[in-house]
Formats: structure tokens, sequence, C-alpha cells
């Protein structure tokens, strides 16, 4: 669960929530009505005395098909309520009853029975889930579709939106959300297509949105490939996390379904769905990847989130060092988070530190320059620039060998935060440097605006710029604000 995004609108997952909101609305309002239904059902078949016929025609049944005493004697110590739900819950015998292998047409209540018996499959089949679940060994496109939005309960329900809504807000992130909704559906119908392979020639049904979350699982796994991630673990009370490549968690999963499979065969679970599921959302992100329809920003901000985490710890380590005065080791910490996150100011100072206290001038040059030549954002940037420009132009003893476009840069953020000295210290350095460069006019008249009117401060700047750029287009202005006084 990526915790540490917040959500926006660029990144809400609005399809994975229409999603889950189809889903609860499915359950709650269409499939609601199902348990009256059911109760109707029951009432009928009671009145009907059906059980009077079906239920010893049910035991001989379980006589000729071999099944044991003790299962007879348990299906004659129910009450006679509980018996239709024995009867209904054996689909062979369901099968032969309605295959008129059971109660033969040569009885003589035949017709009465028969009569009573499909009024009471016309209301048993009036539910929501029973008209639009998916039946084994029966194409039916429509219910392909609507079974992936039903649920045979609020566990069931509760449990596949949880996952629908971790996995979703990956996957959709990493898709967008018409991408999204196109894998979710074509996987749910892959799903589908498996278990109903699977179960071919038996007799129940398939419903829920599993089939189609856990083509999420294996497009998760082929979207984020070789990427990390955290996968947790737990044998009885032992339980952490590793990271590992997604990839690899897709043989696993769909390894675990395999095994399911085989070892919870009346588990009531479709781990057949499941299995086709991984693999067909596996198969389609990888058609998605490969014609370039994946955000790889959003894939790979989890891993710049844990790239970030630990330059954090390893910038402090850098620190750490540098105060030890082990200037290689902090060094080479330093330059692999700058190269790992280029443009953090204090990374780019921490460098300057090295190299300062390394005393190399030319490194102390390079370094120099690229925390002077940083884009600042605040007032806190600008005095932490200035610090390191005042540091270094102290060592220099003011002579400073950096290019002078890199100086003037700064005169403009120290005028921002009144240090109006300073940008004068920076003007007078880049003149001693390169006194005919063309920006020093502008700069020096702008500086002499800031100063009070009349104040001698001002009479002299603008002397500055008449005596020594007489050639600019300033040097009139400036004559002119002198002559004004």
């Amino acid at each position: 669960m990526p915790l540490h995004r917040s959500l926006s609108r660029a990144n809400f997952p609005l399809m994975t929530v229409l999603l889950i909101l189809a889903n609860c609305f499915v359950f709650l309002f269409l499939q609601s009505g199902d348990a009256r239904v059911s109760a109707r059902a029951l009432e009928y078949y009671a009145q009907a005395h059906l059980a009077d016929v079906e239920f010893p025609a049910y035991l001989e049944w379980l006589r000729d098909h071999g099944d044991d005493a003790k299962k007879m004697q348990l299906a004659r110590s129910l009450p006679a309520a509980a018996r239709v739900h024995l009867i209904e819950s054996d689909e062979a015998f369901v099968t032969a009853l309605d295959e008129d292998r059971v109660i033969l047409p040569t009885r003589k209540d035949y017709a009465d029975w028969h009569d009573k018996r499909i009024e009471f499959e016309r209301i048993r089949d009036s539910a929501f889930t029973t008209r639009h679940v998916l039946r084994y060994s029966k194409f039916e496109p429509g219910r392909i579709f609507s079974s992936m939005f039903m649920h045979g309960g609020f566990g069931h329900l509760i449990g596949n939106m949880i996952f629908l809504a971790m996995l979703g807000l990956l996957v959709e992130g990493a898709l967008g959300g018409g991408w999204f909704l196109a894998l979710y559906l074509a996987g749910g119908i892959g799903a589908a297509f498996a278990s109903l392979a699977w179960h071919w020639g038996d007799h129940g049904a398939l419903l829920g949105a599993s089939g189609a979350i856990a083509a999420l699982m294996g497009a998760y796994c082929v979207l984020w490939g070789q990427r990390k991630v955290r996968v947790f673990y737990w044998f009885f009370i032992v339980f952490d996390y590793v990271r590992v490549p997604a990839l690899t968690l897709l043989p696993i999963w769909f390894g675990w379904q395999l095994l399911s499979m085989w070892l919870e065969r009346g588990a009531n679970v479709a781990f057949d769905a499941h299995a086709g599921g991984i693999l067909s959302g596996a198969a389609l992100a990888f058609l998605l990847r490969r014609y370039g329809r994946v955000r790889d920003d959003f894939v790979e901000e989890d891993g710049r989130v844990e790239r970030h985490a630990d330059n954090v710890i390893a910038f402090d380590q850098a620190l750490q060092l540098l105060g030890r005065l082990e200037l290689g080791k902090a060094r080479e910490i330093l330059e692999r988070i700058d190269r790992d996150e280029p443009g953090q100011l204090r990374v780019l100072i921490a460098l300057y530190r090295c190299a300062r206290y390394d005393n190399s001038p030319d490194r102390l040059d390079g370094a120099a320059t690229r925390v002077l030549g940083f884009q600042t954002k605040s007032d806190a940037d600008i005095r932490e620039l200035k610090i390191v420009c005042d540091d270094y132009l102290k060592f220099r003893a003011g002579a400073s060998r950096l290019a002078p476009d890199t100086l003037m840069r700064l005169v403009t953020p120290w005028l921002r935060i009144g240090e109006e000295a300073a940008a004068e210290t920076l003007l007078r350095t880049v003149a001693a440097q390169t006194p005919t460069l063309p920006t020093l006019p502008a700069a020096w008249f702008a500086l002499a605006l800031r100063a009070p009117e009349g104040s001698a401060q001002r009479r002299a700047r603008l002397q500055h710029v008449v005596q020594h750029h007489a050639q600019s287009t300033f040097a009139p202005k400036a004559e002119f604000l002198l002559q004004q006084g």
C-alpha cells in the first residue's frame, strides 16, 4: 500500500472507486432481495409437500451411488425444513431429478410432482444471483460479465473490495483510468474462461470480483517489473517484510493458486479463476507496457521514495564523517546522493565544505560554482548561499576565481533579502575582475535606486555609474538624478 502518496486530483483512483461502488451496489441493492426469494421458494416447497416425494428418492439415490450409512443416517436425522437444503446442495442429484432419471414419468404422481417442481424452480431461479451467476459447463457471455460484480456474502464482498482498493490505487495510477478499466474487465473475463475450462462438465457456479482482482495482481508484477517492492511475510508469530523485485511475485502468486487447487479442493474458493486472472493480467500488462501505455513516472515513484529515505540516512552519515574530517568517505557518499537526487542545496553545501576543509583550490572553485549557481526558491536558501559566498570570498581574500556571471546572478537575491552592502561588494568584486561586463551598469544603477533619495550612498553609487560606465545608457540617467539633488 503506497501510504507515502497523498491523494490528489492527479492520482485519485476514480475508476477504482467507481468499481468498488458498482460491486457494493449490486450486492447491497440488487442481490439483497435474494433472501426473500429464497424464503418464498422454501415456503412453497413445504406447502407443495415436495419433500414427501423427493426425500425418499434422495435416500435411494444415496444408497444406489455408494454413499456410506453415516451420511444416510445424517440425512434421515435432519428436520423436514432442512431437507430441501440438503437436496438442493447435491448438484448431481438435482440434475438427475430435472432429467427425469429419479422420479420417472411412469409414476402415477409424476405429473403433479413435475408441475410443482417447475413452479418451485421458477420461484428459486427468480433470484437475482441465480439469474446472473456464471454456471459451469455453459458458455453465457452475459453471465461472464455480470458474475464479476456479485458476491456470495458480506465477508466475501469486504475482502475483495479491500484488495481492489489497494491494487487499484497502484495499477490505475500506472495505467490511467481507461486502460485500467479495460484490463480489469478483460482480466476478469480471462479468469472466467480459465474457471469454465477447468470445471467444464461439472455442476456449480462462479461469482465474485476475485478473478478480475487477481488480474490486477498479475498486472502489478509486470508493470513494476524488476523494481523492488515491499512484501510482507509471516510464519506463525514471526512476521516482517522484505524488498524483492515485483516480477518475482508472479510465479509465487501463480504457484500458490495452483497448489491451493490441489490441496484445498473442497474449500469453495475459485483458485482456478485466481490463477487464470493472474496470467491474464500479466499478459495484458505486458502488451500495455510494450506499446507504451504505462505511466513510468508513477511506477518509479515508489523507488524514488525508497531511495530518498536511504539518502536521508546516508546524508546524516556523511555529515558525521565530515565532522570527523574523514573527507574522502564523506565526499564519496555526498557525490552518490548528488547523482541519485541532483539539485539538493544541502548536499551541494556539504560538498563545498569537503572542498574547503580539504584545502583544494580547484575543487573549491567548482564546489562554490555549483552552490552559488543554485536556483534559489526561498529567502532561507538565499541566506544559505550568502554564507557560502562570504566564506568563499574571505578564503580568496576578495579575489574570486569564479565566472563573473555566477556572482552577478547573486546580486538580485542579495537585494531581495536586504543585503545591499553585500550586493555592492559583489559588484566591486566583479568590476575588479571584468570591468567591462555589460550587465554591470544596470546592476549599479538598480543598486543606487535602493538607497534613500538625497543620501550620500545614493550619490556615490550614481557617480560610480557616471565615472566607470560613461558609455552606457544608464550614465545619462544617473547624471540627471545627480543634478536633481
